[in-house]
């Protein structure tokens, strides 16, 4: 670190103080204020992972040994990685000053390490005033570009700038408590964090990089078990999955992004915070907060004590992912629900696969079986492939359903927006809190229930208050009519059938063989509304249609150890109860038959209520 200017001047009317310091002397005391910042496993994870060679430099072979177990770490996604976490710390590091003019080394240095933790953790809040916009911050800080005006490198190196003190510079302070004197609250170098310009563009290959990082972050449950050591570095080498769910994002803030990848397309501040801030409004700062305790108590020796002395863990359900739903999808949707105010919390923990098409068969029957006897929330969740002109034209199950399916668009119309494509594969998740239930005759569910477009671009669809329908958007008709979400009870009566879908609406027919996402803004027909509209700014004014075959359908139970052991055993009491009944010839009963029949255990022909 250089040295400092002790030199202070004091304004006698109001006793403010200020001092004139270079652009590298306001970096070397930030830095120092970070530090004093940090916590004790952070600065013990910092001295961890210096290089021996050059103390001013980190190893990225020490970061990775922290990140990976010895196997996984000479593997070439790590690598690749590593190089993602070194690129995003790196530019994050850069604060207070964009200094990509002063950036030579590739290398990730100390000082820039400090400063992104210091970011990354949110106790930035004790430095800076608490109103700092972190989104804001992000963006620029991403992004690369200097906002400051225009000038020389050598001009800006050079140039004094005059910062306010809490107290004068005395010759013989220390450097951090000269960092303490300074008033970075009302610092002027803040001032361009304040403004973006319309100019300053994020590289949209970098928006999909922080955003698959802080989903990988966000999928480790708070209170990790210590057996979970090495389950953050397994979820980094998950990339892939979780980067699907970036680029889902990122079709969310620009719905022209067409490709996977999308290099040398870029975003603008108005489009990353506008909608991001509608569902995901803390999503990153959180995410970055667990990056940094994963990384920080990674460290083997803070790892060991941090475990000693613990209760036996609890035990915890063993997730087994699928085709449609792995820890990537539970970290989306979770994120999501979080982000739009809700308490429910989706982990590879206490998610709980019910009923999966591709196991039990695509039939309602087979459906109700395997989801009516929980009784915690669910999500329902299903994908397909776009409708085609073929399938329309050829295949009598889709006509005997469309015939049935209120038309919105005529039939000269195109049914595709630009943003929708013949070939998207289309993913819609609906979370529901109620206990599922039969309802031919009257809907069920409450004002939590939410519709989430998980592919190809996200989306947020939460339920519109009504003192008169209470959020009674669902249906389960094992009467020929399916599963509906934000509908009207659908009629099946002396053969004929009708849907009646509301204006946000999705459809399952109920042969589990198509289904319908239905958006029309601009409605005229006075349907009733369940769902709110969606979260896009854009979209939210737009007619569309999803039409699809199912391909995939999953329903999850959501709930806590306590009401997963519960469900385990009225589970185990009603296989007793059935396996009895089996067992007893009920022919040569007599009260005890009528007993069982007025307990509901014999009889009634296995008739179901209509809810």
């Amino acid at each position: 670190m250089g040295q400092i200017s002790s030199t202070s001047h004091s304004s006698d009317s109001n006793n403010d103080f200020q001092t004139n310091l270079t652009k590298s002397e306001i970096n070397d005391l930030f830095y120092a204020r970070s530090l004093q910042v940090l916590r004790p496993q952070e600065l013990a994870f910092v001295k961890s992972v210096i290089d021996e060679n050059d103390s001013s430099v980190i190893s990225k072979d020490k970061l990775k040994a922290n990140l990976y177990d010895e196997s996984s770490s000479k593997s070439r996604e790590s690598d690749k990685i590593m190089g993602v976490v070194f690129s995003i710390m790196k530019k994050m590091g850069q604060f207070p000053f964009l200094r990509s003019e002063m950036v030579s080394s590739k290398e990730l240095t100390i000082h820039e390490l400090v400063i992104s933790i210091t970011l990354m953790s949110g106790r930035y809040n004790k430095i800076l005033h608490q109103g700092f916009d972190f989104l804001k911050l992000l963006f620029i800080l991403l992004s690369g570009k200097d906002q400051a005006t225009a000038m020389s490198s050598s001009a800006k190196e050079s140039q004094q700038i005059e910062i306010p003190l809490l107290q004068p510079f005395e010759e013989t302070d220390e450097m951090g408590l000269k960092a303490k004197k300074v008033d970075w609250k009302r610092a002027p170098i803040f001032a361009h964090f304040e403004e973006i310009s319309d100019k300053l563009k994020l590289d949209a290959s970098s928006f999909v990089d922080i955003t698959t990082l802080t989903l990988i972050a966000n999928s480790i449950p708070l209170q990790k078990q210590c057996s979970m050591e090495d389950e953050f570095g397994s979820r980094l080498l998950q990339w892939s999955n979780f980067e699907l769910y970036s680029v889902s994002i990122l079709r969310f803030v620009n719905l022209n992004f067409l490709s996977n990848k999308p290099d040398g397309e870029s975003i603008s501040y108005n489009e990353f915070s506008q909608d991001i801030g509608e569902i995901l409004p803390n999503f990153y700062q959180n995410g970055l907060k667990k990056l940094v305790t994963e990384l920080s108590t990674s460290l083997k020796s803070v790892h060991t004590e941090a475990c000693s002395g613990k209760q036996p863990q609890k035990k915890h359900l063993t997730f087994g992912p699928t085709e449609l739903v792995n820890a990537a999808t539970l970290s989306y949707i979770s994120s999501i629900l979080k982000g739009i105010g809700s308490d429910l919390e989706v982990t590879t923990e206490n998610a709980m696969k019910l009923y999966a098409g591709s196991e039990s068969g695509f039939s309602i029957r087979s459906l109700e079986t395997k989801i009516f006897k929980w009784q915690a929330p669910t999500f329902l969740i299903v994908s397909g492939k776009r409708i085609k002109k073929k399938t329309v034209n050829n295949n009598r199950r889709y006509q005997k359903f469309d015939e049935a399916y209120p038309k919105y668009f005529l039939k000269q119309e195109s049914h595709l927006q630009p943003w929708q494509h013949d070939n998207d594969r289309i993913t819609y998740c609906a979370v529901v809190r109620e206990p599922w239930q039969s309802s031919n005759k009257r809907n069920f569910g409450d004002e939590s229930t939410v519709i989430l477009s998980v592919l190809p671009r996200t989306d947020c669809y939460k339920s519109g208050h009504s003192d008169v329908m209470k959020g009674k958007s669902i249906y389960f008709n094992n009467q020929g009519m399916g599963v509906g979400f934000g509908n009207l009870q659908p009629l099946n009566k002396n053969g004929h059938q009708k849907y009646y879908p509301g204006d946000v609406s999705l459809t399952l027919e109920a042969n589990l063989e198509f289904a319908v996402f239905r958006h029309l803004a601009q409605s005229k027909n006075n349907a009733t509304n369940f769902f709110k509209p969606s979260a896009q700014s854009q979209l939210s004014t737009e007619n569309f249609e999803d039409r699809f075959a199912i391909t995939d359908l999953e329903v999850w139970g959501i709930g806590s150890m306590k009401e997963l052991d519960e469900q385990r055993k009225q589970w185990e009491w009603e296989e007793k109860q059935a396996n009895a009944r089996q067992s007893v010839n009920i022919r040569s009963m007599g009260e005890e038959r009528a007993f069982l029949e007025m307990a509901g255990l014999v009889g009634n022909h296995g008739s179901y209520g209509s809810g």
